[in-house]
């Protein structure tokens, strides 16, 4: 299938398009000069064009791979397109408020914007997937792009079936270690409320968190974003992946962010390799 799914398969793109971008004032063409959300000429979808898309929930270490890629592989590919937080507060929790009937305002709790993104992948089939697809790139890049953003086994399949030339890298971790990590950050996006419920965790690990939580090493902020978290995209790494030639897989448990992004480079110069 080429990159440019028409709406019919996209419910909601139009919408979007003639309802609420025009009331919005995007940083896009500012932020991300060669992008664009419209059709326009010298620019095609951005589902045709060769891209690795870095899968990773919150606390996996997704944000330092790809600092410390950048550090291996220079700017080129990276930066070019918006990030997941970007399109989500551009397109799809607006979106939903247009429809809630809600007045559209920044969301920065993280369950809340969950329950919007949920929504929205209710709605539009693939979600933040599909999103990523509505962009249109500049004719005049033709390298890979390097990018992070989809989530869950329902968007990464979305992402492997329609965008072949799509590949897609996700980073799996221990689930205590990213309880920890959680616990750590000061990220103005991790604010969170609600009793520390572990129940999303596997049985197997629910003694150990308890007493992690007691003993002050996690706390109940992190349990609420990671059981949102589980909730809408699930715990497990996508099980199917092994069934895609476009899809990898790497394990981060023990590894430095430097180790993590030399394997992605590697993944990334085999693509260029075979494109060659």
């Amino acid at each position: 299938m080429n990159g440019e799914t028409s709406e019919m398969q996209l419910p909601g793109k139009r919408y979007y398009l003639s309802e609420v971008y025009p009331r919005l004032s995007l940083p896009l063409s500012d932020a991300y000069p060669l992008v664009r959300l419209e059709k326009a000429a010298g620019y095609h979808p951005l589902g045709s064009h060769p891209l690795l898309m870095l899968v990773a929930l919150t606390g996996t270490g997704k944000s330092t791979t790809l600092a410390c890629l950048r550090r291996i592989l220079g700017p080129s590919g990276l930066g070019l397109i918006p990030s997941r937080r970007e399109l989500a507060d551009w397109i799809a929790l607006p979106m939903m408020q247009t429809l809630n009937g809600e007045e559209m305002l920044p969301v920065a709790d993280r369950p809340r914007r969950f329950a919007y993104t949920r929504s929205f992948a209710q709605r539009v089939p693939g979600g933040m997937a599909a999103v990523f697809s509505w962009l249109y790139l500049a004719d005049s890049y033709s390298d890979l792009v390097i990018a992070e953003g989809i989530r869950g086994g329902n968007e990464i399949r979305h992402a492997l079936t329609r965008f072949p030339a799509w590949q897609i890298v996700e980073l799996t971790l221990d689930p205590l270690t990213r309880l920890r990590r959680l616990s750590e950050r000061r990220d103005r996006f991790d604010r969170a409320a609600g009793a520390a419920d572990l129940s999303f965790l596997p049985c197997q690990l629910r003694e150990e968190a308890g007493a992690m939580l007691a003993a002050g090493e996690i706390d109940a902020k992190a349990i609420a974003i990671m059981g949102a978290e589980v909730n809408n995209y699930g715990l497990l790494p996508f099980a199917a992946g092994d069934q895609y030639p476009n899809y990898h897989r790497i394990a981060v448990d023990e590894r430095s962010p430097d180790e993590v992004a030399r394997e992605v480079a590697e993944i990334v110069e085999a693509i260029a390799n075979a494109q060659s």
